[in-house]
């Protein structure tokens, strides 16, 4: 038997499994079958199958009970990560970090989208990492990708707005901003299933006990039952399941695989946790488009809710204002006057007049050149790996570099890298207009000023934990200043200090230098 936190896990004599304890996770939730073998965590437990010697997980977060194919001998999981034994003697390890990979298992390879570290393509140590390979079950991110899209709503809770409606409302972005981040090399097709499905039950039949959040497995698995007689998924990469926006916000993706009847398909969810209140169709395009990258093997860069450090309150006449950058979403804090100028956006009323406002949270979404770059959306003369030494490099904006360089990086170990990128005031960074119901006009900016982009990647570290961070964020998400530096300033970070030395414009140069020691 094995105990993890707050649950228990023991293999009977019949080597069937029984687990009791906490569950809010799913992690009593023993699978049927026979194993030899079991492993309790934290909030997560993992079992080596009798037949086949693959290691089964539940419980827990993605990147816990994701594990890598088999066949396997023995299997050991910690609190927040797993190791198992190959029948080879090899060994491997999944989760949160910091768990570094076996020594001896293969030779980095200089492929496209293969671990180098030395070529700027950190080892990941997970089936979801910030590093590299993406997952094997990951979506290809080049080429046509079909993506079905199903509307279901409840019995307690219909839709009194039409399918067309609900997909205009999140589709269309979706396709645009995934087409425009990968340079034009993935096409996505949908084929939306018109008219609401209603589920059979009510909608708390399909949630989660003592929250508002639809469970995935439940409600992924009603939208199949009820659209596989419907829907031809041949060729089809995702089932979108769409609630709708009127009762319901947010998404979610788990590398959960479905057996249709033309095949399997990846899923994921928008519109799944219940809104207070019914209100009218909500735009969920940004939620479309995050869940789908998801799907291509990308993770979440923020910090999760229970990881987030409370922050002081702001002296007076200040504000903590958030920073996001990409649509994975690195997050930064930094404190800044209220009505700091750069956080200005000016209203314009039909009759002229004209007021300004202060936003507190800037979201430049366009995507980061590290997740272009793990896409393969990047070549490699697009990026400038930087091993020591000295180097001054001229960067074209992220959103649209042409045949420039849209990504500087320098190697740290076989985890961790420094990237360096250009954000211009183009693309999805530009702002977001936006004209409320009497009329009024403005353009809500994403950045409060163009300008090198810099942070670190560590990918050893898990979705919740910030592999990605931005320079002189020590992990707690706060920084200095908005992180965008300007020509003149200079930053050190792990050794090296990267000074932006001009901007003409099209290109940020930059200089990057290692300090002596």
């Amino acid at each position: 038997m094995t105990a993890g936190s707050q649950h228990a896990c023991g293999l009977r004599t019949d080597n069937r499994l029984i687990c009791w304890g906490a569950n809010h996770v799913g992690q009593a939730d023993a699978p049927d079958g026979e194993f030899t073998a079991v492993t309790a965590g934290s909030q997560h437990a993992c079992a080596v199958t009798a037949d086949s010697g693959a290691i089964v997980c539940w419980g827990g977060a993605r990147s816990h009970t994701s594990p890598p194919n088999g066949p396997f001998r023995a299997v050991s999981a910690g609190d927040e990560h797993t190791c198992g034994l190959r029948t080879d003697n090899s060994i491997v390890c999944w989760g949160v970090a910091h768990v570094d990979p076996p020594t001896g298992v293969g030779s980095p390879s200089p492929g496209p989208g293969q671990p180098d570290p030395s070529r700027c393509r950190p080892y990941g140590t997970s089936d979801a990492s910030a590093g590299f390979p993406l997952p094997p079950w990951a979506l290809r991110s080049t080429g046509t990708l079909r993506v079905a899209v199903v509307f279901v709503d409840f019995p307690d809770t219909v839709a009194v707005h039409s399918t067309r409606r609900e997909a205009e409302l999140g589709l269309p972005f979706m396709k645009e901003y995934v087409e425009s981040a990968s340079y034009g090399m993935l096409n996505i097709e949908f084929e939306p299933l018109e008219g609401w499905l209603r589920a059979e039950h009510g909608r708390a039949h399909y949630m989660s006990s003592g929250t508002d959040a639809l469970l995935d497995d439940k409600i992924t698995d009603e939208a199949l039952r009820l659209s596989d007689p419907l829907l031809d998924f041949s060729d089809v990469a995702m089932l979108m399941v769409v609630m709708p926006s009127s009762h319901f916000h947010g998404g979610t993706f788990t590398a959960r695989t479905i057996e249709t009847q033309e095949g399997a398909t990846l899923t994921a969810r928008a519109n799944f946790v219940a809104t207070p209140e019914p209100r009218g169709p909500t735009d969920w395009g940004t939620v479309a488009a995050h869940e789908f990258l998801h799907g291509l093997g990308l993770i979440d860069l923020y910090l999760s809710a229970n990881r987030v450090h409370v922050r002081p309150g702001p002296p007076a006449g200040s504000a903590w204002i958030q920073a996001e950058f990409g649509l994975m979403v690195l997050r930064g804090h930094f404190l800044a006057r209220e009505q700091d100028p750069r956080l200005a956006h000016e209203w314009v009323y039909p009759d002229g007049y004209r007021s300004t406002s202060y936003r507190h949270s800037l979201e430049a979404i366009e995507m980061l050149a590290w997740s272009r770059w793990q896409l393969s959306w990047l070549d490699e003369p697009q990026v400038r790996c930087v091993s020591g030494g000295e180097a001054t490099i001229a960067l074209a904006a992220v959103a649209d570099p042409g045949e420039g360089i849209a990504m500087a990086a320098v190697p740290l170990s076989a985890h961790e890298i420094i990237v360096v990128e250009s954000r211009r005031k183009i693309g999805h960074d530009a702002g977001q207009q936006h004209i409320a119901a009497n009329g009024v006009r403005t353009t809500f900016s994403a950045l409060a000023a163009e300008g090198v982009l810099i942070y670190t990647v560590d990918a050893r570290l898990a979705p919740g934990h910030g592999p990605i961070r931005a320079a002189g964020d020590s992990g707690d998400g706060i920084v200095d200043d908005y992180p965008t530096l300007q020509p003149g300033q200079t930053v050190n970070v792990r050794g090296y200090t990267i000074a932006v030395l001009a901007d003409d414009g099209d290109t940020h140069t930059v200089r990057i230098s290692k300090v002596e020691d």
